[in-house]
């Protein structure tokens, strides 16, 4: 047998309903809005990863197109080279030189920086000593030479710089 309810209960229980239903609706609407977030923003990193590969294609193109014309030569040519030889070598390893900064532009242009290492002082947040040499010239604790090239986005160390540290 049921309880006889009071008008004021019975209100009260529609109004309890009517916000739990409320809050249902809520959370169902902020959990199909975290899906769509997540997949805007996959969308979003494809396309920005596509964009990026776009502009490195001609990068590539260009490194076929000087591999294509590298010049073959073995140490046994090397007394019997002209002057002609030598230029197209060097126009060779200029051309190399200037794809290479502009891939170095088109991963700027997206966020990639290299770390600095001529003249600086060796940082282990930016560097990684492969070695340690005694050094008259260079002072103790800064780099002798890069060995591998390190790199940032966004202040943030993606592959440090593998170098050669002096001990002075």
């Amino acid at each position: 047998m049921k309880k006889p309810t009071s008008p004021k209960l019975s209100r009260l229980e529609k109004e309890l309903a009517a916000e739990h239903e409320a809050k249902l609706r809520l959370a169902a609407e902020f959990s199909n809005y975290q899906k769509r977030v997540e997949v805007e923003r996959a969308s979003l990193a494809k396309h920005a990863s596509r964009d990026l590969l776009e502009k490195l294609f001609p990068i590539f193109d260009n490194f076929y197109r000087a591999s294509m014309h590298a010049p073959e030569v073995s140490l046994e040519d090397l007394p019997n080279l002209t002057e002609g030889d030598y230029q197209k070598i060097f126009n060779y390893f200029s051309g190399l030189r200037l794809i290479e900064r502009q891939l170095e532009q088109v991963l700027g242009e997206a966020g990639l920086k290299r770390i600095p290492t001529a003249d600086q002082p060796f940082d282990h947040n930016l560097h990684e000593a492969i070695s340690h040499e005694p050094s008259i010239e260079i002072p103790a604790d800064h780099i002798i030479a890069e060995i591998e090239a390190g790199w940032t986005i966004d202040d943030t160390v993606i592959k440090p710089a593998k170098v050669r540290v002096s001990k002075g």
